[in-house]
């Protein structure tokens, strides 16, 4: 039993007496449950059945099929009988039962009629001669007698008298029939029922003691309550039956929640007017007395004048006790009776608000605003209603003139505090909150928000403390029931966490954001086609609420359904104007966990990356701050092609502003965490493979991560060891050790920190894009390299975050090759052994810089980037000269340089929405960049002042253009890539892959385009200039500076398909065009070229874990000196995942044809295809 209201009475199973019920009293197989007149009670079963009783109700609890996921106190042994179905009976009244378990069979019984249920919700009427009236909402039904059977439909109702068989009608509005079942809240402020309006025209004869109440009931009036106090005192000091005083007196005792003292005050009145009546009530009510205060009401009505205020409130307590109808019969009455009142209408619209009619609610909270824009009541409504369309700077300043007119108050105050608390304000949420406690530390609302606020501070045993009171304050409410939930989630008392959920819901049943996350709830406790349903049921809910859409998406594709998680996640996007993580901005919880959740998943699992590319950056251009969006970005980027850096910076921006907590650092190989909980999670993974040549490859790592609310932790290490394609010298080993970690000490400040160990051995790797190239034999390098980073952020508040990051990158590079000469200079039997050893080491050191603040609309960016190192260079080559095996002669040359690396960055950035459809990007730089160059003893220096310039425009839901022009110099993307600089300019990244020291300049355009819920599209136009600072040495061996300088233009058009659930289809086409200004040194290293490719790739993954890839690829480049460079390749993928994510096993193969090329790279590349075939199986186990 967890609420009761009015007389509440148990019979137990055999036993004849009734008993009163009481809150939290547990129930078993046999027991009756009745409620009186004005009365209410709500259950919650074992089978998860949700259960709420009307008033002159009577239950039959006749047995409870327990659910496994849900144990609640202790059931008797007839609710454990296996197979048994859950049985409930009802003789007579209204109940509302819902139950989405599709796994148990439930029965209830009447007087005409049984109901065979599975999955359901339906609101079911008994009259006192049987006759049965059942509404079913959701799921499937059976309605059955010794006369006949029908089946329910959702939306249709059926009907049965004893004796007659069942019948059934379509129903045009099935919600009307659980209206009742519904919490209303009613809310109004004291400044609605001002005391000297309503008591015109009923003043005694004037006396010192009546003068000195009516100028107390003036203070009171505005909101003066001390001064109004005196006047009243003193009036009874002179009259001391004054029954004007007495009434001032109990209204402000209501007002200081003095509420015993009050209705003393108010029992003393000998004459009781209305304003006496309703303060009574008022102090009934608010002591718990629901149903005392409406029968006190409805005396009233009957004794008293039919005042505009007596008909108001009296419609209001018919709506505490849970008459809808007859509440919003009365309401309207007193709107045709006093037309200019705005009470009745605020009312009014707050009830069309809980039956999610919106619109009815807008229309008439305007109209109440219209006839007083000094009510508070109709100020706050209005702002509920905004709330509801999601316009959340509206209702703030609709709660803001609420409490200007009222600084009493309190449920604006506790409006005002959720949305400070939704936008993540939380000191402002906390402040606000603390306002109201001080003027009703008792009240269950107030208590509820201040634990949901302590739970934004991640202060647990306040908010519990907070939560129980609010319980026990008012066990109707369902809110602290969901943070209560909430709280043993976090402690992974998952029992308990859902059954506080279920109460919530049971509570408050059609609150979207309830059923949302009871949602994640049941999806928490690993049931999922239950969690599905209930995200479909809140979208019917609220169909603009993002939330249940992008839970439903991370399901699916936790669940392995992505071509259904992608749609989901799309809706949930366009819902929220592609703005924060795509949920709602009124959440209850600051919803941490899924925040670290990867968005492109889905996307990736189907191979679409442009469509997740184009997400990813609207979503940032929405909110560069958001570290949801840069997570999405940084995973993102897989899908392009030039991405020197751009990667890591968004993945290094999301780790500084991210929460810390278990997801932090996941690799999303287990069912996301919808909580925040204690959390480890282990991964093993082994790797072997071949080349065509029998080239054996591993691949093996071991990495553990988790964490608590607050910390994070990742740990991996890695082990390769790749024996090439080629003959000889081809081979790669390394081994690799990360560690990072993340900290929260406070909400407001975050702290992270990363090791990671690279130590690495080869052959001569080179030119692996070649297959033709002849190797060195003698040659082998060495790599060492100890990374350390250390980041912190500390937000002011959500519109203005200070980033700091430190980095030190000490590497040892060591090579050193050996070649062997014969016949030399065409002298037979002269050879020469050339012996070379380099050592080329940097040690650097990295500091950045940055405050994001928004202001309006404008979000500016800006920073500083220091990066101060050198290179340690050293060449020793040593020449033996040898005649027919003897030493001849021997040379010996040697540098030592030790360059400086040293650059910075101020930068100024500025996103700026010049319309809801238009955002603007304006940046401007200062560069300095002192870049060395190996062999030479001098670096480079260049400055440069940079602007970049960027539109993004969507012309309509399906449709973006965007638009690049942006300069830059490159400083240190090589050497160090991690930035917080933005890396990208309307979705074109700037830091590409050149050298550094480079200029850039860059013009973009593209085009994307969704052109239905499957379907996508985007065509790219872009011009490179390059110029890269060098050394060249003339022929009397003169160092000079010269610039190296080419074009590269670039046409693409991608499109991205989800052709089934399972299979997702990309394909594309793009051209490249490539001209180096003449430069007799440059031409060799970057040739005049042109480039055409084709791809085509699908992807598919069963929701049995069976997946698989094929990608084909054709290319086609114009050389001149080259043949081999048409070719086509096929890539094969399949694989399985264990059931219940424990691992995973996959083949892949590239190059499946076996085709040997020549691919001729830009500038500078990483290796985009290899001319040979690789085989490789891997084995992965999670724990």
């Amino acid at each position: 039993m967890v609420y009761l209201q009015g007389q509440v009475e148990v019979r137990r199973a055999g036993l004849k007496d009734w008993v009163p019920a009481q809150i939290n009293q547990d129930l078993f197989a046999g027991d009756t449950v009745k409620t009186g007149a004005i009365s209410r009670a709500a259950v919650l079963c074992v089978d998860e059945s949700q259960l709420k009783l009307n008033e002159n109700t009577v239950v039959i609890l006749k047995s409870a099929a327990p659910s496994p996921r849900l144990r609640l106190g202790e059931v008797s042994p007839a609710a454990l009988q296996e197979a048994a179905p859950s049985l409930y009976e009802v003789p007579q009244g209204e109940v509302w039962l819902r139950n989405k378990n599709e796994k148990f069979l439930f029965e209830v019984e009447t007087p005409a009629v049984t109901a065979g249920i599975r999955g359901t919700e339906f609101n079911l009427r008994v009259a006192l001669d049987g006759a049965t009236i059942l509404t079913l909402l959701e799921g499937s039904l059976r309605l059955f007698n010794a006369l006949g059977e029908l089946h329910l439909k959702p939306g249709e109702e059926g009907l049965a008298r004893p004796g007659q068989a069942p019948t059934k009608r379509v129903l045009v509005q099935p919600a009307d029939a659980v209206q009742w079942s519904l919490y209303y809240p009613g809310i109004f402020s004291y400044r609605d029922l001002p005391l000297t309006a309503a008591a015109s025209g009923s003043r005694p004869p004037g006396t010192a003691a009546a003068a000195a109440v009516v100028q107390g009931e003036s203070l009171y009036d505005q909101g003066s309550l001390d001064q109004a106090r005196q006047e009243a005192e003193g009036a009874l000091k002179q009259d001391p039956q004054n029954d004007g005083a007495l009434i001032l007196l109990g209204w402000i005792s209501l007002q200081t929640h003095a509420l015993d003292q009050g209705e003393g005050y108010f029992r003393r009145v000998r004459v009781a007017d209305d304003r006496a009546v309703i303060g009574l009530a008022l102090a009934r009510y608010r002591s718990g007395d629901v149903a005392g205060a409406y029968e006190l009401m409805q005396a009233a009505r009957r004794k008293l004048q039919p005042t505009p205020f007596l008909v108001t409130m009296t419609g209001y307590f018919s709506l505490l006790a849970g008459r809808v109808d007859e509440a919003r019969s009365l309401l309207e009455a007193a709107v045709h009776q006093a037309p200019t009142l705005a009470l009745p209408r605020a009312l009014l619209s707050q009830i069309y608000l809980v039956q999610n009619r919106k619109d009815a609610a807008r229309t008439m909270a305007a109209q109440a605003l219209a006839q007083n824009p000094s009510s508070p009541a109709a100020q706050l409504t209005m702002g509920l209603v905004n709330i509801s369309f999601f316009d959340l700077p509206a209702a703030r300043q609709h709660l803001e003139k609420a409490l200007s007119l009222d600084p009493r108050f309190v449920d604006a105050q506790v409006y005002l505090a959720k949305i400070w608390l939704g936008s993540d304000y939380l000191d402002r949420a906390w402040k606000t909150i603390q306002g109201a406690l001080e003027l009703a530390p008792r009240e269950a609302e107030v208590l509820a928000l201040a634990g949901f606020i302590r739970l934004g501070f991640r202060d647990y045993s306040r908010a519990l403390a907070f939560f129980n009171g609010a319980v026990r304050a008012n066990p109707a409410l369902g809110e602290p029931h969901l943070g209560l939930g909430i709280y043993h989630f976090r402690y992974r008392d998952s029992n308990q966490g859902l059954a506080e959920m279920l109460t919530a819901t049971l509570l408050d049943p059609r609150v979207s954001l309830y059923q949302t996350s009871l949602g994640k709830a049941l999806y928490q406790v690993r049931s999922f086609d239950k969690a599905m349903e209930v995200y479909d049921y809140a979208k019917t809910l609220d169909p603009k609420d993002p939330s249940p859409y992008l839970y439903k998406g991370i399901a699916l594709t936790d669940l392995n359904r992505p071509g259904e998680a992608i749609q989901e996640i799309n809706r949930s996007i366009a819902l929220n104007d592609n703005t924060a993580i795509f949920r709602s901005r009124i959440m209850l919880d600051r919803d941490l966990a899924v925040r670290n959740y990867n968005l492109s998943r889905s996307y990736a699992q189907l191979g679409l990356g442009e469509w997740a590319y184009s997400k990813a950056v609207t979503a940032v251009k929405n909110d560069p701050t958001n570290s949801s969006a840069q997570l999405f970005l940084a995973y993102a980027f897989g899908s392009t092609r030039q991405r020197l850096g751009s990667a890591g910076s968004s993945l290094l921006i999301y780790r500084l502003l991210s929460p810390a907590n278990q997801n932090t650092f996941t690799v999303f190989n287990d069912y996301t965490p919808m909580f925040e909980m204690p959390y480890i999670r282990l991964q093993a993974q082994g790797g072997i493979g071949t080349w065509e040549k029998k080239k054996a490859i591993q691949d093996h790592s071991l990495e553990v991560y988790g964490g608590v609310p607050g910390l994070a932790f990742d740990a991996f290490i890695g082990y390769q060891d790749d024996r090439g394609y080629r003959d000889r010298n081809g081979d790669t080993t390394t081994y690799t050790p990360i560690g990072l970690v993340k900290w929260e000490p406070t909400v407001k400040d975050s702290l992270f920190a990363g090791f990671a160990y690279a130590d690495r051995e080869a052959g001569d790797t080179g030119n692996l894009n070649d297959f033709r190239y002849q190797n060195a034999p003698g040659f082998r390098q060495f790599f060492h390299s100890r990374f350390y980073e250390v980041g912190y952020a500390h937000r002011f508040n959500p519109a203005s975050i200070f980033m700091a990051y430190f980095n030190y990158l000490p590497t040892a590079n060591h090579s050193f090759n050996q070649t062997w000469y014969d016949n030399v200079y065409g002298i037979p039997g002269l050879t020469l052994d050339d012996r070379l050893q380099r050592r080329a080491d940097r040690e650097l050191l990295n500091v950045q810089l940055q405050k994001q603040l928004i202001l309006g609309n404008h979000t500016f960016i800006g920073g500083f980037d220091y990066l101060s190192g050198h290179l340690k260079f050293r060449s020793d080559e040593l020449l033996m000269y040898y005649f027919l095996g003897f030493p001849l002669l021997t040379y010996e040359f040697r540098d030592d340089y030790k360059p400086p690396d040293r650059s910075y960055t101020f930068y100024l950035l500025d996103y700026w929405r010049l319309f809801p459809n238009l955002l603007l990007e304006v940046g401007l730089f200062k560069d300095y960049s002192k870049n060395s160059r190996t062999g030479y003893a001098q670096p480079l220096s260049t400055s440069l002042w940079s602007p970049r310039f960027g539109i993004n425009y969507q012309i309509n839901g399906q449709h973006t253009l965007r638009l690049a022009l942006q300069q830059h110099l490159s400083t240190h993307n090589l050497i160090q890539p991690n930035s917080l600089i933005p890396v990208e300019v309307a979705s074109f990244p700037w830091a590409i892959n050149v050298d550094d020291g480079a200029i850039v300049r860059e013009a973009g355009f593209a085009w994307e385009a969704q052109w239905n819920p499957k379907t996508y599209s985007v065509l790219r136009l872009n011009l490179h200039r390059l110029s890269v600072p060098q050394f060249e040495v003339d022929t009397s061996l003169q160092e000079h500076r010269v610039w190296w300088t080419w074009k590269r233009y670039l046409a693409s058009f991608g499109v991205n398909r989800i052709l089934t659930p399972s299979l997702g289809l990309a394909a594309g086409l793009s051209g490249i065009r490539f001209v180096p200004d003449p430069n007799p040194i440059l031409q060799p290293l970057a040739q005049d070229f042109s480039e055409f490719y084709a791809s085509m790739g699908l992807s598919y993954l069963h929701r049995t874990g069976w997946q698989g890839g094929i990608g084909a690829y054709l290319v086609e480049q114009h050389l001149k000196n080259r043949g081999d460079n048409l070719f086509g390749l096929v890539d094969l993928r399949i694989g399985k995942e264990f059931a219940n994510k424990r691992g995973l096993a996959q083949l892949e193969v590239t190059n499946l044809f076996n085709r040997h090329f020549y691919f001729q790279k830009e500038f500078v590349t990483f290796d985009a295809f290899y001319p040979a075939r690789r085989i490789m199986f891997k084995l992965a186990l999670y724990f």
